[in-house]
């Protein structure tokens, strides 16, 4: 065989590679999915994923490099794992689902013994895996030592290509796996796609391994005798792994505050990583066969290595002011999403790339030493297996210890300090000049001296949110109270120094803030006062609750307001958390202290699954749905698995975000939701947040007056401007009859663990400050709305409403003037907000009645006085409001007095008198007025929906031009489904 024609088969061999590089990072990131929902997203748990996947591939190398002089042809052997990869690929997902369900349905909930459900677990998860990682873990010394056979004259250039290759494609599968397949085919489809490049690999290689045998290319000699440096460079393969991964772990933490803690923004910052690896792999394949002291220049690479390991501490804080500048720069929409994307890439790339780059050639240069100085075709095998061992204890080192002991900062030195000790040691093996070796002593010194003494890690800087907010937090308006880097992430608690609130943020991310007692709310206690008031309101006999996500602690305060409650379980993550919680003072005070309170540090899924106890009440406040991992709490299997864990009128209350997000998005939630509830009743806590109420059977119950009394919990509820009973109900929003055909006409797809459409465009609506406060804007209707909150007679307090919404802000204003209106407008206006003020000045002066300007304006002020106060008032209520309204127009005011009749239609829910009405304005000799013909097209639909008329509002929805408003695309939905029916 020709010369030329070796040199075409070694390539075509190289990009076999860089698949097989690729198809094995789609297995680690899907396997990893997998695992979690089992194993549920605790630290240990993570680790644990890590260790098993890169523990197998350690296992894998170690027997294929033993074996490896018994094999007469690797790339025989390399196509049938990669056949045998691939065929495990394609049973996976079903061999998961068997044995999952089999496991938490009947194993665990048999089992008392924590650490026997915990060994119980953790072998399941890798009988699950480590057959297949072994056999990963194999590929790589079997290809090599097949190219190295049959290509033997240039091994360094051979073995640079192959860790070029193999980690250049995985840098393509991270990405296309994360941002494209997981979309496309859902996690099932991503594995098979995996498994279908197995297959292709496979044939590919048989038929070149089939080819090169046939031509009989002689086999490198392979040495019996062991070289000297194999267990000192082995050493070296396993400590360079290890720090190397105290980098990974520490940057990751590190950047997560800069980009992001979302699924994507992991997977640019672990394709950055690998991008490094890749690109040193491929400059030292030039040079690595024309060294003359090899072992002299592998330590000059990790003094370097180690010394950029060490700038990365010093430039940490700059890139939040890079972040800050292009993210003012960028437009968000569509193509910024993707322009966000690439920079996120490039500060990822900008910090660590170098330090990888330089990482990359450490483990060529090792198999190269090894490789020509006689230890054999096994040290290849070796070496990956002390690397990947060493991954493993940097993983496990950092995450359990360094991170929640040093601190990010100091384990960044610590990586480094073992890669300039290596720079040492190498230095001396190779017998370096002593001038030289004083010289890289020198250098180390100085190097880690000067990261220690360099400035701290901005705990500001790290809270600000700049992914979100283009902006950092100042010593000049906000104080760090506490910064801690736990073992699942950086937790802050800061304080404004205007409001004097405290704010607890989860990598950059607030979660909670809270005002002290003597100053007004923030804009959060409302929803975390409702998340522990509402759901005891809704079932007031319940006696045992959890709570999903500690956050500051106020919403489990609450609950443990009622003495009827008997025990609370309070599930958080992170330890770090329950630490910042307990900073905030009276607000989180009971949680700390009262004697049924009882916090565990664990998953939720985790939790859940191994404890057989079931609650009245589940109380779901996790962080926002972008944030990685968290979207698995809004999927339909675990809503599936957490109504097993309700008793028979147990209620889930789950928290949901309206801001940074997207209607299908939260349609995608919905669907999840109903099909595991019977029922659900929706909340506004404030314009950005909503409460869902949900049971597993049967109807809902209307709230309960009565606990609303009970002193402790008046006082929380009074707090937020919740004065009497009525203050609460006027927040609902609508029950499941009414809303879920809103959902539906969204045409999301339903949100799931295997199939993540939530996780996977979530970090979209964020940057693209997408929203669906619609929903909440659906109270500022100005028709009552389906459910007894809206029935009229509601008794709302006179009292501010603080952070609330828009609607309740009117609600209170318009009875307040409907009912002074009502006893003749005697005195003066009682003292309202900007939009009372202005409605009831300019009601209460009478139009000019030959001015057809002053007509048409008060006409404009009749429609907004309607709007905000005939859904809250009753039919006797507003009887004397509307005399005196009449009283004040001109006896030629036909259009006003059109308006008013059909106000009157309105407050006394006469559907079919509204009807008839509605058309007076809208008919023939219809009001020009848009504002007027507006409220008689909200009351027609209205109308019609009351009265069933299906076909009717789609009729009225072609012939007007409807304004746009989500009342009429639930209507507009209700009709298309119910038609759809009929058909």
């Amino acid at each position: 065989m020709k010369t030329s024609t070796h040199v075409n088969w070694q390539y075509i061999l190289f990009s076999i590679f860089a698949l097989s590089g690729f198809s094995g990072l789609i297995y680690e990131s899907v396997w990893t999915n997998y695992l979690k929902f089992f194993l549920g997203h605790a630290a240990y748990a993570q680790t644990l994923v890590l260790a098993l996947f890169m523990g197998g591939m350690a296992g894998g190398a170690w027997l294929a490099g033993r074996y490896m002089s018994k094999i007469k042809n690797p790339l025989i052997v390399y196509a049938a794992i990669e056949a045998v990869i691939g065929l495990f690929g394609m049973l996976f997902h079903r061999i998961f689902l068997a044995t999952s369900s089999y496991m938490l349905d009947e194993v665990l909930p048999g089992m008392d013994n924590a650490a026997a459900i915990e060994l119980v677990r953790w072998s399941f998860a890798a009988m699950l895996i480590f057959p297949q990682t072994l056999m990963l873990g194999a590929t790589f010394p079997l290809i090599s030592i097949g190219i190295l056979r049959c290509f033997p004259n240039t091994p360094g250039n051979s073995i640079s290509l192959l860790y070029f290759t193999n980690s250049i494609g995985a840098v393509f599968g991270v990405l296309t796996c994360g941002f494209f397949l997981v979309n496309a085919v859902g996690l099932p489809g991503a594995i098979m796609t995996a498994a279908l490049i197995n297959f292709l690999l496979a044939i590919l290689v048989y038929g070149i391994g089939k080819q090169l045998d046939s031509q009989e290319i002689p086999q490198q000699k392979i040495q019996s005798e062991k070289s000297a440096l194999l267990r000192p460079l082995l050493l070296v393969s396993l400590i360079t792994g290890l720090s190397s991964f105290v980098y990974e772990i520490s940057w990751i933490r590190m950047l997560t505050m800069v980009l992001g803690a979302s699924t994507h923004a992991f997977e640019l910052m672990l394709s950055a990583f690998i991008l490094g690896l890749a690109l040193g792999g491929l400059w030292l394949r030039k040079r690595i066969d024309r060294f003359t002291n090899p072992l002299q220049s592998l330590g000059v690479i990790q003094l370097l290595m180690g010394a950029m390991a060490l700038v990365t501490v010093l430039i940490y804080n700059s890139s939040f002011e890079v972040m800050v500048e292009f993210s003012k720069a960028i437009n968000r929409n569509d193509n910024g999403y993707i322009l966000f994307n690439l920079v996120s890439h490039a500060i990822a790339a900008g910090l660590i790339l170098p330090t990888t780059f330089l990482a990359g050639m450490t483990l060529p240069l090792v198999t190269f030493v090894l490789y020509k100085q006689g230890a054999g075709e096994s040290s290849i095998g070796k070496v990956y297996a002390c690397n990947t061992l060493g991954a493993i204890i940097g993983v496990a080192l950092t995450a359990m210890f360094l991170l929640p002991q040093i601190g990010l900062k100091n384990a960044i030195i610590f990586g480094a300090a073992l890669d300039l000790l290596l720079a040492l040691f190498l230095f001396s093996k190779a017998k370096t000049t002593i001038f030289k070796q004083s010289l890289g002593y020198m250098f180390s010194m100085l190097a880690i001296l000067g990261a220690l003494l360099a400035p701290a890690f901005n705990p500001l800087l790290m809270s600000s949110g700049v992914f979100r907010n283009s902006a950092t937090l100042t010593t000049a308006s906000h104080q760090s109270i506490m910064h801690r880097d736990g073992r699942t992430a950086t937790v802050d608690v800061v304080k404004s120094k205007e409001r004097l609130s405290l704010s607890i943020i989860t990598n950059g991310k607030p979660d909670a803030s809270v005002a002290p007692a003597d100053r007004p709310v923030t804009y959060d206690e409302s929803t975390m006062t409702m998340l522990g008031g509402l759901p005891l309101l809704a079932h007031p006999k319940a006696q045992t609750a959890a709570v999903i996500g500690i956050g500051a602690g106020m919403s489990a305060d609450v609950l443990l307001r009622t003495p009827q409650l008997k025990s609370l379980d309070i599930i958080e993550i992170e330890a770090a958390m329950v630490e910042g919680a307990r900073l905030f003072g009276k607000a989180s005070e009971k949680v700390f202290t009262d004697p049924r309170s009882h916090i565990h540090i664990d998953d939720a899924k985790s939790y859940f699954s191994a404890h057989k106890k079931k609650y009245d009440l589940i109380i779901s406040e996790p962080s926002d749905t972008w944030v990685g991992g968290v979207s698995s709490l809004f999927t339909h299997e675990f809503y599936g698995r957490i109504r097993h864990h309700l008793n028979k009128d147990g209620l889930l209350i789950q928290w949901l975000h309206m801001y940074e997000t997207s209607p299908a998005i939260v349609s995608s939630i919905f669907t999840a939701l109903g099909n595991n509830f019977a029922d659900y009743r929706v909340y506004a806590s404030n314009h950005g947040n909503i409460v869902i109420l949900a049971k597993v059977e049967g109807k809902l119950a209307s709230l309960d007056a009565a606990t609303f009394q009970e002193a402790n919990l008046h006082a929380a509820f009074k707090r937020v401007g919740w004065q009497n009973f009525d203050d609460i109900r006027i927040f609902e929003v609508g029950d499941r009859q009414f809303l879920e055909p809103l959902f539906i006409s969204k045409n999301a797809p339903i949100n799931s663990d295997f199939f993540p459409f939530v996780d996977q465009n979530a970090v979209a609506a964020r940057f693209k400050k997408s929203s669906f406060t619609d929903l909440v804007n659906l109270r500022s209707s100005p028709m009552p709305l389906p459910g007894s909150a809206f029935d009229g007679n509601l008794q709302i307090e006179k009292g501010q409403w603080l952070n609330g919404l828009p609607s309740a802000f009117e609600a209170q204003q318009g009875r307040k003037l409907g009912l002074f209106f009502a006893t003749g407008a005697k005195g003066a206006i009682p003292p309202t907000a900007e939009l009372g003020n202005q409605l009831g000045a300019a009601l209460m002066a009478k139009p000019i009645c030959n001015d057809a300007v002053s007509q048409i304006q008060w006409t404009r002020n009749l429609v907004g006085f309607a709007s905000i106060s005939v859904p809250f008032m009753s039919a006797e209520e507003a009887k004397p409001m509307l005399q005196f309204l009449d009283g004040q127009l001109c006896d030629t005011a036909h259009n006003n007095r059109k308006i008013l009749q059909l106000m009157a239609t309105v407050a006394a829910r006469d559907m079919a008198a509204t009807e008839v009405a509605a058309k007076n304005i809208l008919g023939k000799e219809q009001i020009r007025n848009r504002i007027a013909q507006s409220y008689a097209f909200h009351a027609l639909i209205w109308s019609y929906y009351n009265q069933a008329k299906w076909q009717e509002i789609q009729s009225a929805m072609s012939n007007y031009d409807a304004p746009k408003s989500i009342f009429f695309e639930i209507v507009s939905a209700h009709s298309r489904l119910q038609l759809q029916d009929k058909k």
